[in-house]
């Protein structure tokens, strides 16, 4: 819809259609992905969480928009951009980035909450009390479960073992969503910003002449 109303805007005030803005990697969405894949990356090696994990990784997000920064002024006469993307991400992305770091990491150095972390023991726990579930739904009167369902009970005997698998993989599946929830809400925000965006396409720097020295280059070839 707000890529719809700035096309509207654009042709009312006699700009062309589809208005440039600056390339993919440059932008909010991206640029989030990036920097929470790059924190990713060291923070299970780091440790239980304290003040210096959260330090090192607000240096990473830190390193990498000093890097993506050179890259876009190399490329682009626009600080006054970088600087709104740039605040935007420490600002928003950031601290829910830490947020969802800090219970994760809680979560790895308790072995996920799993009983015994998992052991031989307690996957041989799991086997029992399945096959016994399994037995007991079988069997009891008041389930309207076929009483000829026996291999239900030794299906439950042989999958019980692997719950802590399960388990495992739920709590990481929630983490991974975490994170993208902040990637696409700073979709969102993009689009939220690319409405108020001027209307012109951005400049690299070399790529045009000065209008200065164009409107003197007019007067001179009337004269």
């Amino acid at each position: 819809m707000f890529r719809r109303l700035r096309r509207e805007a654009a042709d009312g005030f006699g700009y062309a259609p589809g208005i440039a803005v600056y390339p993919d990697r440059f932008r909010l969405p991206f640029l989030a992905g990036v920097l929470i894949a790059a924190a990713e990356r060291i923070r299970p090696g780091l440790g239980p969480w304290s003040p210096q994990v959260e330090a090192r990784l607000r240096d990473v997000f830190a390193t990498e928009l000093s890097d993506v920064r050179a890259r876009f002024l190399e490329l682009f006469d626009d600080p006054g951009f970088f600087d709104r993307t740039q605040e935007t991400l420490l600002e928003v992305a950031l601290p829910r980035y830490l947020a969802a770091a800090q219970k994760q990491t809680a979560l790895e150095q308790r072995d996920y909450g799993l009983w015994r972390g998992g052991d031989l023991l307690a996957r041989g726990v799991y086997a029992l009390g399945g096959f016994a579930l399994g037995l007991f739904l079988v069997k009891a009167p008041f389930i309207p479960i076929p009483t000829t369902w026996d291999l239900l009970a030794f299906a439950f005997l042989l999958l019980a073992p692997f719950l802590p698998e399960a388990q495992v993989w739920l709590l990481k599946r929630r983490y991974r969503s975490e994170l993208r929830s902040i990637v696409e809400d700073l979709r969102d925000a993009e689009v939220h910003r690319e409405l108020y965006q001027p209307l012109a396409s951005p400049q690299v720097p070399g790529e045009f002449p000065d209008p200065a020295r164009r409107s003197k280059d007019r007067i001179a070839k009337r004269e």
